[in-house]
């Protein structure tokens, strides 16, 4: 007696179209060469995630820094001791100064939500309220925001 269970696709021919057209989630280029310097490879780092941010690129910290042949917790270390943030503030804080510019620009929070790499409006409004400074080249800077 067969006790195989046959499995059908869930969409239909007519919808297959329309799902394929679904667009994929967006990834960073990989890395050509891996710099053999500590603080060569701490900037390129840096430049992944401000690219990565600017683009809506989803991307997580253990991500960039397997990319540049490092641990992730010397590489959070490491670039915190270089740029006075880490990682992951970085990151945040770009893509918040950005949304900060496309809704002053007169997006929808759902629109500018889609465009820096978040689900939901819901998510912007946190990331907003939780970001409340901007970063510098020597550190970290309170914001006055007049909304």
């Amino acid at each position: 007696m067969n006790n195989a269970i046959r499995f059908q696709s869930a969409v239909s021919p007519a919808r297959e179209s329309q799902v394929s057209a679904v667009p994929t989630t967006k990834q960073l280029p990989p890395v050509d060469r891996v710099p053999e310097r500590l603080g060569d490879r701490l900037q390129a780092a840096r430049e992944r995630l401000r690219m990565a941010a600017e683009q809506g690129v989803r991307v997580r910290v253990y991500e960039v820094a397997l990319d540049l042949d490092m641990s992730e917790f010397h590489f959070a270390r490491q670039f915190r001791a270089a740029f006075g943030c880490s990682p992951h503030v970085f990151y945040d804080e770009i893509r918040a100064a950005r949304a900060r510019d496309l809704l002053s620009g007169g997006e929808s929070e759902g629109q500018v939500a889609r465009r820096i790499g978040l689900r939901r409006p819901a998510e912007l409004r946190a990331l907003l309220a939780k970001r409340q400074k901007i970063v510098t080249l020597t550190g970290l800077v309170d914001l006055e925001i007049a909304w």
